[in-house]
């Protein structure tokens, strides 16, 4: 029961995410976790999972993305397919909710709740200033972080710089008090719409780990994304806040600025820090 305007809705190119084979089934998607969809250490990125129950939701739905929150439960390898099951919650003149289930053989690897929202555009505002950084070519490039024998991953769709701090080993001993900033675009288009900023979004570990001085990692147990302004950007700004820590479990806001100031959307994330598979390259 897609809805044709769903049609108008932007696709993230990079998911290649297609209608389910089941032809009965009109909310069913399917996933193909390439590599070039998961981390270096062989499972599914957080931000393609979340990025591909935006666009399974808003498929059916006929409705641009407002907000989303994704539980991870499992961990897709390449090559896996996982399902995405949308079921509408609730429906009304302006607003749609939806559930996002995504399996592999039948087992659960992830649960999203989404809303949408349909009202009429155009009165987008940050309460707040767009923090004081250098131009994404006058910040030196997001050093590799990991040393894995993987030979793709989602670090090959993205550009990262340094805006402001110290990440990853760099930070190993030297907790960061100041301000934490990376610009990020991607290859194959811009970011504005609710996936490409949910996949960029899955930020928050590295900003934690960087608040504590250890060495980066970490395992996201969940992620909000809350959609603000969809209009796109080359670069965007991911303005990091490590908010808190406690039983390993450290939470994090990120916001995403457009190169002109706009304020983009908001990412809420929880993680496990968990750093012993992670090996500093040579």
């Amino acid at each position: 029961m897609t809805d044709h305007a769903a049609e108008l809705l932007p696709r993230f190119n990079l998911l290649q995410l297609s209608e389910s084979s089941d032809e009965a089934d009109d909310r069913s998607f399917e996933l193909v976790a390439r590599p070039t969809l998961c981390t270096p250490f062989g499972f599914l990125y957080g931000g393609s999972g979340i990025a591909a129950s935006v666009e399974a939701s808003e498929r059916v739905t006929g409705r641009p993305l407002q907000w989303v929150t994704t539980q991870y439960v499992g961990s897709p390898k390449p090559g896996d397919v996982v399902r995405f099951d949308v079921s509408v919650s609730a429906s009304g003149r302006s607003t749609t909710q939806t559930q996002v289930r995504g399996s592999v053989g039948g087992e659960v690897v992830l649960m999203s709740l989404c809303a949408h929202n349909t009202r009429e555009a155009g009165d987008e505002r940050a309460f707040g200033p767009m923090p004081s950084v250098p131009p994404p070519g006058d910040c030196p490039p997001f050093a590799e972080i990991f040393a894995t024998g993987a030979s793709d991953s989602f670090f090959d769709n993205i550009d990262r710089t340094v805006a402001a701090g110290t990440f990853a080993h760099d930070a190993i001993g030297e907790p960061q008090t100041g301000g934490l900033a990376l610009w990020t675009r991607l290859h194959d288009q811009q970011i504005g719409s609710a996936a490409t900023q949910g996949f960029v979004a899955d930020i928050g570990p590295v900003g934690i780990c960087a608040a504590l001085g250890v060495s980066p990692g970490g395992t996201s147990l969940d992620n909000t994304v809350r959609v603000v302004d969809e209009r796109p950007s080359e670069w965007v700004l991911l303005d990091l806040t490590a908010d808190g820590f406690h039983r390993s479990v450290g939470h994090s806001t990120a916001r995403l600025w457009s190169e002109d100031g706009r304020l983009l959307g908001i990412a809420q994330q929880s993680a496990i820090v968990r750093t012993s598979h992670h090996v500093a390259p040579s």
